[in-house]
């Protein structure tokens, strides 16, 4: 029967609450994920191979609530259809047992008198066994109040990531202070000798990713050395006429995101920019040696005119 389920020590009724709150808390995690995913918010903290994933366990967990909300609710009708025929039970039981007293032979001594020592010895015994039964529902209550604390406080626990999606939470991607951590210290100016002239080309948009690779494969770099790329990126003022652009690369979540980053280097001030303001670029890739490296290392450069040097809307945080 459905009571068996229960814990020893546990009521129906603190049985039958602890699932319907599990059921709730669980069905809400469900709900979140699927509403992370619908709002765009999952991409701030989770890469994007993995929005899929977490929207299709979303749904998994709300079709499992809804097999395990029909199970407690079979279980429950199983519980309240063997009390209704217990009670029954008893009273039928109960009627039966007065009969019995009445038919029982009353025994007599050789004198003619009755005995009813059998009737007063059993209602003693039964008063006692009422004694005991009712210290025992003390205890049972006692234990139940505090299993119920221990249930509350576990749901209350769950709940808690739930409780900061609903107050907005993540509502915006790594600050600044944060995103400078990131980029640590830069290198000072080139010197103009370091680059070449540029070449008038029309630009292809390409990744930091790529450029940044480029810079250890003596192979891309040839491949490279020379073409106009456009960049897309947040600005981070380095001298009057440089700037680090930058963007961020994660491989499952923000904390561990690391920044991809190429200098561009234009002919004259810069003015009207703030760091990290969005900005597009185009310009001529270049591959300049870094001072001092054993081996001799590469930073990747972009050197652009003025004019090919915009502000443009914010884009994803992450390339």
């Amino acid at each position: 029967m459905a009571h068996d389920h229960h814990h020893h020590g546990e009521t129906p009724r603190d049985y039958f609450v602890e699932q319907l709150l599990t059921i709730f808390v669980v069905g809400l995690f469900g709900g979140v994920a699927i509403l992370m995913y619908q709002s765009g918010k999952l991409g701030i903290v989770l890469a994007d191979p993995f929005h899929i994933p977490v929207l299709v366990g979303g749904v998994a967990v709300l079709v499992l609530v809804a097999v395990r909300a029909l199970s407690v609710w079979k279980e429950a009708g199983a519980v309240q259809a063997y009390n209704h025929g217990h009670h029954h039970h008893d009273h039928d039981h109960g009627h039966d047992h007065h009969d019995h007293d009445h038919g029982h032979d009353h025994h007599h001594d050789d004198h003619g008198h009755e005995h009813h020592n059998h009737d007063h010895e059993h209602s003693h015994h039964h008063h006692g066994h009422d004694h005991h039964t009712h210290d025992d529902h003390g205890a049972e209550e006692h234990g139940h109040s505090h299993d119920m604390a221990w249930v509350l406080a576990r749901m209350m626990v769950l709940f808690f990531p739930v409780a900061l999606f609903l107050i907005g939470v993540p509502s915006k991607g790594f600050s600044r202070a944060y995103q400078e951590r990131l980029l640590g210290n830069t290198e000072g100016p080139l010197a103009a000798s370091q680059l070449a002239d540029i070449a008038s080309k029309s630009g292809t948009v390409m990744s930091f990713a790529d450029l940044n690779d480029a810079a250890f494969d003596a192979g891309k770099r040839e491949a490279f050395q020379g073409k106009t790329a456009v960049l897309r990126g947040r600005f981070r003022r380095l001298a009057d006429k440089e700037f680090t652009l930058f963007t961020l690369r994660r491989t499952c979540c923000s904390q561990d995101a690391v920044p991809l980053k190429v200098r561009i280097v234009a002919p004259y001030s810069l003015g009207g920019f703030n760091d990290f303001d969005w900005v597009e670029v185009k310009g001529q890739i270049q591959f300049v040696p870094v001072p001092n490296s054993q081996p001799t290392q590469y930073m990747v450069v972009i050197k652009a005119n003025n004019e090919d040097i915009q502000k443009i809307p914010p884009q994803n945080e992450y390339e």
